[in-house]
């Protein structure tokens, strides 16, 4: 469970260092929609689930004992151990999730609101023909705006019939420009997402950071599809500013000519772009450097999720014996086994000589009791990525369930318990509780 919020801070602290790389690369590509939706994806890159991220800490069902109470008593004394420990932060984490609740609840409530105003202003608009188009005309000051998802309109101010005849054009190309874009949908997207995350409030950052690019591009297709004046353009922008200060703050839910999510110096640097025609950057640096961070990203999960570097999937076992000798492999046949296949990996030894732990892990059983006799006195360890290894026949136990364990650190001596023809380890590897031949994973 504690990781469940220590996901949450550092999917908020990663999500301030996007929106940081964001604003360095927005000032170049200013036009660009993409790079803020690149920005917030980069962000959930940690945490796509990966099969290597799945965790076995229960003992294999190939292994277990028909005597469940048995099998249930190391479990059991695991659990005692850690669920007094582990209470606090179960409360923490409720609390947590609580205060989430809430706020997200006020925060819907804000939004629901601030959509049915919104509808409810245009729900007093008049239908209007502007030649082959039909738009609706509000009976109050305001900038042209596109609202509504499936059949989206263009609103229109009140003077809209007054204003000249080019600032007229400019303003409905522009809002029919939104809705060809598809605009009007990603800006009620965004504001799911920054209600959905409203504590992190990076995400309401990337929000405005879209809007701004989002009318960057729509003013760059509008001037050149329908070849505006760029200086024409600028003064029906400017006036739609003015008009823009009356209107409610709640239609910053729609696509509008002059948004009010945006400041006075994100106007100035648009009216600077719409006049200073530059050529527009390749976008390869920039698809280069996400396509690096996020390769990035994922490689930091796996390394992550698998703890030391000594996890890997192959080739990091040590063998468990300090002179390995091979007695039986695995997969062979003997009438011993009543001609059924070996199950591990037979290293000879002497009773009394050292067995140790081929990786580093946690111990899940130590003792006689768990398995079937067959094996003897029996230590398993849980490794990461969903590695197990079981060491069978010791004639002692020097570890304890739940106890933590380095590669190397001896668990026991060999010995001749169980059923078995003379002294020995057997060693087995399991992997997602499916017996594999260790010699796949022990050092060369």
């Amino acid at each position: 469970m504690e990781l469940i919020l220590l996901s949450v801070l550092l999917w908020v602290a990663l999500s301030g260092l996007t929106y940081a790389l964001g604003v360095k690369f927005s000032a170049r590509y200013v036009q660009n929609k993409g790079l803020w939706w690149g920005v917030l994806a980069v962000t959930f890159v940690p945490w796509i689930p990966l099969e290597h991220m799945e965790q076995h800490n229960a003992i294999p069902a190939v292994l277990f004992n028909a005597n469940l109470q048995q099998f249930a008593e190391p479990l059991l004394a695991m659990t005692k151990r850690t669920q007094v420990a582990s209470d606090w932060l179960n409360l923490t984490l409720m609390a947590v999730f609580l205060v989430y609740c809430v706020g997200l609840i006020a925060h819907l409530l804000v939004l629901g609101r601030q959509y049915w105003r919104v509808k409810r202003l245009c729900s007093t608009a008049s239908k209007i023909k502007l030649g082959a188009r039909s738009c609706y005309q509000l009976p109050i000051t305001c900038s042209p705006f596109v609202f509504g998802l499936w059949q989206p309109k263009v609103y229109l101010p009140v003077e809209f019939d007054t204003l000249p005849e080019a600032e007229q054009q400019a303003l409905i190309l522009h809002e029919l420009t939104h809705i060809d874009k598809g605009d009007h949908i990603a800006v009620v997207i965004w504001r799911i997402l920054a209600t959905l995350a409203w504590f992190n409030p990076f995400i309401a950052k990337m929000e405005l950071g879209f809007i701004r690019a989002m009318e960057y591009c729509c003013d760059e297709v509008t001037i050149a599809k329908h070849s505006l004046e760029p200086l024409a353009y600028s003064k029906a922008l400017m006036n739609s500013l003015k008009r823009a200060a009356a209107q409610p703050k709640t239609m910053n839910m729609t696509a509008s000519f002059a948004s009010n999510s945006l400041t006075l110096d994100d106007y100035k640097k648009r009216f600077s772009v719409i006049l200073k025609s530059k050529k527009k950057p390749s976008n390869l640096v920039l698809i280069g450097v996400f396509v690096l961070l996020s390769s990035g990203l994922a490689y930091g999960n796996i390394q992550w999720t698998m703890g030391t570097a000594m996890a890997m999937v192959s080739k990091t076992w040590t063998y468990p014996v300090v002179t390995p000798e091979i007695t039986s492999r695995f997969g062979h046949v003997s009438n011993f086994r009543h001609n059924k296949a070996h199950q591990g990996l037979d290293l000879a030894g002497g009773v009394g000589e050292p067995a140790m732990a081929v990786a580093s892990g946690t111990v899940t059983i130590a003792d006689d009791k768990t398995l079937p006799e067959n094996y003897g006195k029996v230590v398993l360890i849980h490794h990461d990525n969903g590695y197990q290894s079981l060491y069978a026949h010791l004639d002692s136990i020097d570890v304890e369930v739940g106890e933590q364990v380095s590669q190397g650190e001896v668990i026991g001596t060999i010995g001749e318990t169980g059923r078995v023809t003379g002294p020995h380890l057997h060693l087995e590897a399991l992997h997602n509780n499916t017996r594999i031949d260790p010699l796949t994973l022990l050092e060369n």
